[in-house]
């Protein structure tokens, strides 16, 4: 997984402050869901906006029986909420994929929580098929664009 802030001006032309990259060598729980801490965060962090670009779909050439794998994007602050940013998006071939995907007009978020020594995390949860295995995943890779701003 790769983590970064944006540079100026890509900031000034997107909006977004942070892009995650999330590849399927990052999934490797052998079970149907992995949470994954992307940005860790202290209270008074807001999360302004998220928005998706799915570059290559989540497939498993050894197991034809994985059909969904789907991304959200949360937060687990005192009011844990794992879809807060970006809903339940598709990403395997076998469903309807989504390849781009946005917050609905969704209120900004601010953390209550969270300090330098403990953070909260802005995060993704990956689920797969019931009873299937996130680690039998050999293609895919997403990236996670973020508004993020520190009001502290």
């Amino acid at each position: 997984m790769k983590v970064f802030e944006l540079p100026a001006n890509t900031k000034a032309a997107t909006g977004y402050t942070h892009k995650c990259i999330v590849g399927h060598a990052d999934l490797t729980d052998t079970d149907a869901s992995q949470t994954l801490n992307l940005i860790p965060v202290v209270a008074g962090t807001a999360v302004k906006s998220a928005a998706t670009v799915l570059n290559t779909s989540f497939d498993s050439s050894s197991d034809a029986t994985l059909i969904s794998t789907t991304f959200k994007i949360g937060h687990n602050d005192t009011t844990a909420d794992d879809d807060a940013f970006i809903t339940s998006q598709e990403t395997n071939p076998s469903g309807t994929v989504v390849s781009y995907k946005v917050n609905p007009a969704a209120t900004p978020f601010i953390f209550v929580a969270g300090t330098a020594a403990s953070p909260k995390y802005i995060q993704a949860l990956v689920e797969c098929t019931a009873a299937k295995s996130l680690a039998t995943l050999d293609s895919g890779e997403i990236e996670i664009w973020l508004q993020i701003a520190e009001l502290v």
